[in-house]
């Protein structure tokens, strides 16, 4: 399965990011520590659907290299700064949390995916810049 048109794409990030919050809300208010885990992969998993399905325009319907997570560097890197920054602010906020290692580990699990995204800019980068020759 492969996704093109850009309101299918936007249907289900933001069908996502209405409903699994909700159920992570749910679950915290029956185990904070749950809620937290739940919400956490909840994120990871979407990242990675979406990285392995989304295509843009014009991009094949073959899988994509490991590394690729979107079609341009572009996208690849606001994404990266946007997950850095959310990874930083975790770290920030560990110490007022309930359970700062969760928070801790989901900041470094969130850090690991901004590396990601930064991987595929650098790589994304090379590939679509023009050869002189």
């Amino acid at each position: 399965m492969r996704v093109r048109a850009p309101s299918a794409k936007a249907g289900i990030v933001v069908g996502a990011l209405l409903i699994l919050p909700m159920l992570g809300v749910v679950l915290a208010v029956m185990d904070l520590f749950a809620g937290y885990v739940w919400s956490l992969l909840a994120v990871i998993v979407l990242v990675v659907f979406t990285a392995r399905v989304f295509r843009g325009p014009g991009e094949s319907m073959a899988p994509r290299p490991w590394w690729r997570m979107t079609t341009t560097a572009l996208s690849s890197a606001v994404l990266s700064v946007l997950f850095a920054v959310q990874a930083v602010v975790g770290l920030f906020r560990a110490g007022t949390a309930p359970f700062p290692a969760a928070v801790v580990l989901g900041a470094l699990l969130t850090l690991a995916v901004a590396g990601a995204y930064a991987l595929s800019a650098t790589r994304l980068a090379r590939v679509e810049r023009p050869h002189k020759g």
